[in-house]
């Protein structure tokens, strides 16, 4: 599914800064993996570069089979919205959109018709616990709502592949153990390839993979076949 040979990223400035260098890592179809390093280790610039948000400078990325390089916006944004659905940190809800509006909007840039696409929304915001919902704000919903809204609308297109750039970052304890609960969930039954961006060992050990990035290269790579057996506890800590 995702193949990296001696990726390289340098960011020019008065002060050139070699972010990435020299990653290769393999992400196979339905794959649930992690990407774990300090504030600082390269690991959101690999996570941009997966989600065609940014450019490489040298090596090899291939994403099922294609060379993805140089692409023009237009090009990007295609594979973007056929192939790929993001989760931030931050949500990125729309502040004067409803729940279900959120969640239509990739199917509206797709040119699906508005009926249609308010029906599948409210299907994924139902398989979420979200129906009573739909006509909120983003600003009358607690952080985890606010969460399973994304994941709805990062869902609604039926990507291959998920990107998660800390998706617990902004919650509590109790809601970041439901939300990984839910991408867990998700990628058992869906088969969809997630791969997550965080910097809590609690976190990453609810995956299968666990990528270790520092200083921009990857250090080590931890299969993680008893994931499923973890209490999940934030910062590491065991339940």
């Amino acid at each position: 599914m995702i193949h990296l040979k001696d990726i390289n990223k340098t960011y020019q400035g008065a002060q050139p800064l070699h972010v990435l260098k020299g990653i290769t890592l393999d992400i196979a179809e339905g794959e649930f993996v992690s990407i774990m390093g300090a504030s600082g280790s390269g690991k959101s610039t690999l996570l941009n570069i997966l989600g065609i948000l940014d450019n490489y400078d040298s090596g090899e990325y291939l994403l099922g089979g294609t060379l993805i390089k140089d692409l023009s916006e237009t090009r990007a944004a295609e594979y973007r919205n056929r192939m790929i659905g993001f989760i931030f940190q931050s949500f990125n809800l729309i502040s004067f959109k409803t729940a279900v509006e959120n969640v239509e909007l990739p199917l509206y840039y797709q040119g699906v018709a508005r009926r249609t696409r308010h029906k599948l929304a409210m299907e994924y915001l139902d398989r979420l616990g979200l129906t009573q919902w739909a006509d909120h704000y983003p600003n009358e919903m607690s952080g985890g709502q606010k969460q399973r809204v994304a994941i709805a609308r990062a869902l609604i297109t039926k990507p291959q592949i998920i990107l998660a750039d800390e998706p617990t970052g902004a919650l509590d304890s109790k809601t970041s153990v439901e939300v990984m609960e839910l991408l867990k969930t998700l990628n058992a039954e869906e088969g969809v390839t997630t791969i997550v961006v965080t910097h809590e060992s609690g976190v990453a050990n609810e995956t299968n993979k666990i990528v270790h990035i520092k200083d921009g290269i990857i250090g080590k790579i931890e299969e993680n076949l008893d994931h499923t057996a973890r209490p999940f506890g934030i910062n590491g800590i065991m339940k």
